[in-house]
Parts: structure tokens; sequence; C-alpha cells
């Protein structure tokens, strides 16, 4: 009783040793309520599996095929309670299992090795194997707990799985694979293998990491190429919008110069129809150089020469579509001018795509509205427009779009938010789409 007891026990260890290790993957994504959560759970799940293990042990008996039952499956209700509290995280869940898998897959193999080669006969044979195992298991994880910890805690990069889905769902499968088919294999073998069984396990373990090392470094090299080419778009987008401004400036320069030439004859034909007593002609003359003089104007929004261009255009851009605009720009003087084409980039995207929505609404209910603060350093930022279809948020909480060459914008937003920490908020009600952000203004970021 005293052995079945103490194996229950053991692999109950075991099995949270695995709990553990996937815990680490998540770690930095958790929320410290989910970390507490998680923790209660494993805790009281723990004793009441050690019951279930141990009554099975009792009714079966104690023997390799029992040991290896409750190996293969005793993980399920520890793996469903980290599915319960890390929600929508399907994908990642299974990559890391299959990880953890292929590192229980390792320690068993030097456990097994170490009986093998090392310790007396009678502790490789008979019910003396079982105990051993798992001490041994156990003794292994303890010694490699610091490079299991620096493994499992960076084993999520947050461009592992950011591109295809389906890509990202056959990565992810990967070391489940790997494992699936030996563990299979050995459901009905006996513990007890030669040196050449180990060396193959051994191997299968160097070409998992293998594989993952190569994964994250096609990963890497695609999420630099996506930056790259990302860059490269937000460049090419504020070099238009300079361009449309710096046009919309020429138009009114030359207007002016226009006006300034004419006003010569302007003035001569007034003094005409003075002298000759033609007053309402002469005061539809003036009233008429007025609205030539007046015409157009460019908005003043801000003293920021590259933000007031942002805004100047896709305000222009929203005019010409017929949507009605409200806006209220206010920047102190105080505030940090290192951002500021960080700052007209962001406006340049959020702006056009709340544009390109209201594209998409009746004629009379085209409505934008832009609300830009600084006071103190703290920037605030609304941007509403009215839409309404119903919109697709992502995990992050942002809009999402299977359109082809849409979703730049959200891009921006999100390198925009890393970059200065800026609190971001997405939502839909009521008819209008609302983005909410604030964020401290820096003097310059590298």
């Amino acid at each position: 009783m005293a052995l079945i007891l103490g194996m229950a026990v053991g692999i109950t260890l075991i099995q949270m040793i695995g709990a553990y290790l996937r815990y680490l993957a998540f770690e930095t994504r958790m929320l410290p309520e989910e970390r507490t959560r998680l923790r209660n759970y494993i805790l009281l799940w723990a004793p009441l599996s050690c019951a279930i293990y141990a009554a099975y042990f009792w009714h079966a008996g104690l023997d390799v095929a029992s040991f290896k039952h409750v190996q293969y499956f005793g993980w399920l209700p520890f793996f469903a309670l980290s599915l319960l509290v890390i929600r929508h995280e399907a994908m990642r869940h299974t990559f890391v299992v299959g990880m953890q898998m292929l590192w229980f897959f390792l320690l068993h193999t030097m456990s097994g090795a170490v009986i093998l080669t090392l310790l007396p006969p009678s502790f490789g044979t008979g019910v003396n194997r079982l105990p051993t195992q798992t001490a041994l298991y156990i003794f292994f994880f303890l010694v490699m707990l610091p490079l299991e910890r620096r493994i499992f805690r960076n084993l999520l990069p947050s461009h592992l799985f950011s591109g295809n889905r389906l890509a990202g769902w056959c990565f992810a499968v990967m070391p489940l694979g790997l494992c699936a088919t030996p563990l299979i294999l050995l459901i009905d073998r006996p513990l007890l293998f030669t040196m050449s069984d180990a060396i193959l396990r051994f191997v299968l373990f160097f070409w998992g990491i293998t594989l993952y090392q190569y994964s994250l470094y096609a990963g890497e090299r695609a999420a630099r190429i996506q930056n790259e080419r990302h860059t490269n778009e937000l460049l090419t987008q504020q070099l238009e919008a300079l361009e449309a401004y710096a046009a919309l400036l020429k138009s009114r320069t030359e207007d002016v110069q226009r006006v300034r030439h004419d006003l010569r004859h302007y003035n001569r034909l007034l003094a005409t129809l003075i002298d000759a007593g033609e007053f309402e002609k002469a005061r539809a003359l003036v009233g008429t150089q007025d609205k030539e003089l007046l015409a157009q104007p460019i908005a003043v929004y801000c003293e920021s020469p590259i933000v007031n261009a942002a805004l100047t255009v896709y305000m222009q851009l929203a005019k010409k579509d017929g949507i009605r605009i409200f806006y209220n720009v206010h920047l102190d003087k105080e505030c940090p001018q290192g951002g500021d084409n960080d700052l007209a980039i962001l406006l340049s995207n959020v702006i056009e795509n709340a544009v390109i929505a209201s594209r998409k609404q009746r004629a009379g209910e085209r409505e934008l509205r832009v609300l830009l603060s600084c006071d103190e350093r703290e920037y605030a930022l609304v941007v509403e427009n009215r839409f309404d279809a119903p919109l697709r948020f992502g995990e992050d909480g942002l809009p999402t779009t299977k359109e082809h060459g849409h979703g730049t914008g959200m891009v921006s937003l999100r390198n925009f938010s890393k970059k200065y920490d800026a609190t971001v908020l997405f939502e839909q009600k009521d008819g209008w789409v609302r983005l909410l952000m604030n964020w401290h203004g820096k003097e310059s970021l590298a």
C-alpha cells in the first residue's frame, strides 16, 4: 500500500511539473489574477488526482501497463485547467504541450539510460523499476530547472504565430507529431530498453529542437521582411501626404498671386464704376473680390507642420466624400515635438480608415469626429465615425479585415502603441466606431 501511495504522489508530481513548464510559456501573457486562479486550480486538483491514481493502482495493480496508462492520460485534466484559465490561445497551447511532451520524453529517456547503465540490475527489473524511474525523472527535473525555466519562458516569441493561420497550426502540431508515433509504439512495451532505443530517443529530441530553432529563424526573418515592407508603406504614405499638402499650398499661393496681379485691374475698374455712379455694380465687384481673396483657405490645426499636413490632407479627403467633419485640435506649446512624425503617420492612418469606412455609409449618414489634445505632456486622441456594419475584432482588441491591401492602418496603430506605451480602446456602439488613445509624450525616441 505504501508503494501505491508513493507512486500516486510521484506521478502527480510529474503531472504538476508538466503543468508548471507549460505555465512558464504563458507566464508573461497572464494577468496576476489568472496566475493565481491557475495555481489554485492545480493545487485543488492535485490531491484528487493523487487519490484517483492510488485507487486505480489498487484496483488494476501496480505494473508497467497501469503506470503507462496514468502517465499517458493523467496530464489531460491539468492541461484542461490551463485551457480554462488561458483562453483563446488554442494554437499556442497545442505547440507548448507538444514541446513539453518532448521534454517529458527526454527526462524519461535519461532516467531509463541511468537505470540501464549505472544502477544495479535489481533497480531495472520488476516493480522496483517504477519508483526508480519516477524518482529519477523528478531528480533530473530539479537539476535542469534553471535551463527549463530559460527554455520554456522564451518558448513563445511574439512573432512565432503572427503569420498565416494554417501555417501556424501546421507548426503548432509539429512537436505533437514528433512525439505521437514513438509514444503509441511504446504504450504496450516494457519499460526496459536498449542503448539503441535510448540513442534513437535522444535523436528524436535533437530533431525536435532543430526544427524549432529553424522555425524561429524563419519566423524572425519573415517578421523582419514584413516590418520593412510596412515601414516602406508608411514612408510612401507620408510622402504622398506631404506631396498633396505641398500641392495644396502651391495652389493657394498661385491663387494669391493671381489675385494680387489682378488687384490693379480691379482697382481701375472699381474707380471707373464709382466715377460713373454705378455704385451697385461697384459694391458687387467688391464682394466678388472678397470671395476671391478668401476662397478655400488652408486650415491651421496646430503649429506642427507635419501634423498639420496630415490633418489637412485627410480632412480635405473627407470633405470631398461629403462627410460631415467635427474636429477639435489643441496641442500646447509645451507638448514634446520629438514624436511629430509618428503622430502624423498615426493620424493619417486612423483618419483614412475612418474615411474609407464612412464611404460605405449612405450619403446623409457620413460623419467624422476628430479630437486631439495635449495637456502637460499627456496626449489624448479620439476618432469617431459612423459605421453600421459589424466589425470583427482580433485578440488584441483591434479591428481585423480580410480585404486585400487593407490592414496597414492597424499595423501602424500597433507599432505606435508599442513604441509610446499607449492605452488603446476600440469599440463599436450605437452605429459609431470609436478609437480612444492616451499616451505620454516623449521628446525623442530612438
